[in-house]
């Protein structure tokens, strides 16, 4: 005899694994191309916190502008399976930077 509450709790179980399972095959890690579309990105961003930053009386310096990268980017996206590695931090912050004092998008070379 199976109980209301003994077949809710197996169906939240299966539901479960199904997720965890197709979750996991999207989780890839991020392609060259995807992190050269990235890298534009964030040096877009970059020059429009610029305009954004002198618009608020502050000077674009490398301190304001790093102080204001999660502000404008929301932080570098995962470029590994539910991580970002140390150096693409670094090189996304860097292209954001660089496009932020310079007031131009710092293009990647493809």
């Amino acid at each position: 005899m199976t109980t209301k509450w003994g077949r809710t709790v197996g169906a939240v179980v299966a539901g479960a694994v199904v997720l965890l399972t197709s979750s996991c095959s999207m989780m890839t890690m991020m392609s060259e191309e995807q992190k050269v579309v990235e890298l534009r990105r964030a040096g877009e961003l970059g020059a429009e916190a610029h305009i954004t930053l002198l618009t608020e009386l502050t000077v674009p310096t490398p301190e304001t502008c790093l102080n204001n990268l999660k502000r404008f980017t929301g932080g570098a996206p995962w470029d590994e399976p539910y991580s970002a590695t140390a150096d693409w931090i670094s090189l996304h912050g860097d292209y954001f930077v660089d496009s932020c004092v310079s007031g131009k998008p710092r293009v990647p070379d493809n």
